[in-house]
């Protein structure tokens, strides 16, 4: 009884819990549901990106992972330091991006 007790603590410490509420998540992009789903052109992300304060390294970084994201699931958060730094959604053909460093911005996709 008490190695059970042991090993459920333990498997409970270790993230052994599979509530998303209860682990926390240390990716820096986590796909979030959106109203669409869309192949975004990398050079629109990189642009749009680079308009709400994301640096060179960044973009390249994290890119690839927000751009699958908006395809997959329609949406991407960004975390820096674990705490939430932009939100990218896709809605009626533009990009939609809000910033901590650079605000809010709005990039038309049709064009």
């Amino acid at each position: 009884m008490r190695q059970a007790a042991l090993a459920l603590a333990l498997a409970l410490a270790a993230g052994g819990c599979g509530d998303p509420n209860v682990t926390e998540d240390f990716r820096s992009v986590v796909a979030t549901g959106g109203r669409e789903t869309v192949q975004v052109p990398a050079r629109d992300l990189a642009e749009t990106m680079a308009r709400t304060g994301f640096t060179r390294q960044e973009i390249l970084d994290h890119g690839p992972a927000i751009r699958n994201a908006l395809a997959v699931q329609g949406g991407a958060e960004f975390r820096r330091d674990g705490a939430v730094a932009a939100l990218f959604s896709v809605m009626d053909g533009s990009l939609y991006v809000v910033s901590r460093r650079g605000g809010t911005y709005v990039h038309d996709l049709s064009g």
